[in-house]
């Protein structure tokens, strides 16, 4: 079992490594004027063999996936998207700050990583951790990994969560492959649009 100090100096590194990545598909002369594009997420990493359970459209767009033999009551992994319409105004930290209370509100015992943040594929972008030793209503512990991401179109919230039996100081559960994978996967996942040279997009493999 990994203690979960440890586990939050590894999200630390994968922070760094996701808000350093504003280069990685960089391409050619920045435009000094570029229309609108058609903006969306790019996810290289996602986990195969994942579905989504749920899909809620509106002004704020909510996608849920989980692995195969999981569903959106009964799960052990969860990755969620929530994309904001039309809200590209509003400060990550203010998304942290909700996501925090959330938190607290659900929790018997609460873990909170630092509210780190810099600049994604061009993108203002944050990240951070969230532990909850105990959810009240559910009697397990959960742990999640959130990048934000500020686009020009929408602003786009990636969430890698973990349900496991409650914990105390020691920590959850977690391989350790388990979140290398996570932070591989949110550290990969960039705000883009095609032909776009200043917020580019992953090669299609």
């Amino acid at each position: 079992m990994m203690g979960f100090m440890r586990i939050f100096i590894l999200s630390a590194v994968g922070a760094v490594l996701a808000l350093s990545a504003s280069g990685a598909f960089a391409q050619g002369a920045l435009p000094k004027q570029k229309p609108l594009s058609a903006e969306r997420l790019a996810m290289p990493l996602f986990p195969a063999g994942w579905t989504a359970v749920t899909t809620n459209r509106g002004n704020i767009e909510v996608l849920d996936y989980v692995p195969a033999g999981e569903t959106v009551t009964a799960w052990r992994n969860k990755i969620t998207l929530e994309v904001y319409h039309d809200l590209t105004t509003l400060p990550l930290d203010a998304l942290y700050r909700r996501t925090q209370g959330q938190n607290r509100d659900a929790c018997q015992g609460v873990i909170e990583g630092q509210f780190q943040s810099g600049l994604n594929n061009g993108y203002p972008s944050a990240f951070w951790t969230l532990g909850c030793k105990k959810n009240r209503d559910t009697g397990v512990g959960e742990t999640r990994y959130t990048k934000a991401i500020q686009g020009q179109n929408r602003v786009y919230l990636l969430t890698r969560a973990w349900r496991t039996p409650a914990y105390g100081d020691e920590g959850p559960e977690i391989p350790r492959r388990e979140m290398e994978d996570a932070m591989a996967f949110l550290t990969t996942s960039v705000a883009c649009a095609d032909n776009d040279t200043e917020h580019p997009c992953p090669s299609r493999q």
